[in-house]
């Protein structure tokens, strides 16, 4: 079938160097591939299981970079909490089309590569370069 979803390829322009970091979006591409995976089986009680456990994990991640900021003192926690906030609502949304069965998969496919493509490349990095830069002046 040619409509299958590609998987998310990771790319070293992704890598922050901050290692518990780059780990977890490393958990979080393979995740999101496994969802690519029950997507294109289309099973809806594998594609809601999975997509749980993304969500699950994208909490859990939001909170880890959050304590991570905190704890090196970074000026844009803020922004980064909000940010985080929005994108959790956005997957709300298609938590709701799942249950309903009215999920458009490749919109949430773009979703979710852009968000995390442009969320590690942007933002993230700003924590990053905050957190490299302060180990580089110690």
């Amino acid at each position: 079938m040619s409509d299958n979803l590609k998987p998310f390829e990771w790319t070293e322009s992704l890598t922050l160097g901050v290692s518990s970091m780059d780990q977890q979006h490393h958990q979080l591409v393979d995740l999101i591939n496994k969802l690519v995976d029950e997507l294109n089986k289309g099973e809806p009680s594998n594609i809601k299981k999975q997509f749980d456990t993304l969500c699950q994990f994208v909490v859990k991640h939001f909170s880890d970079e959050e304590n991570l900021m905190q704890s090196e003192g970074f000026p844009g926690i803020e922004t980064h909490k909000v940010i985080h906030k929005q994108l959790l609502e956005k997957v709300g949304t298609f938590a709701s089309s799942i249950e309903n069965g009215n999920l458009d998969k490749n919109g949430l496919m773009s979703f979710l590569t852009m968000w995390l493509k442009s969320h590690i490349m942007g933002i993230d990095k700003k924590y990053s370069e905050h957190i490299n830069g302060k180990k580089g002046a110690a």
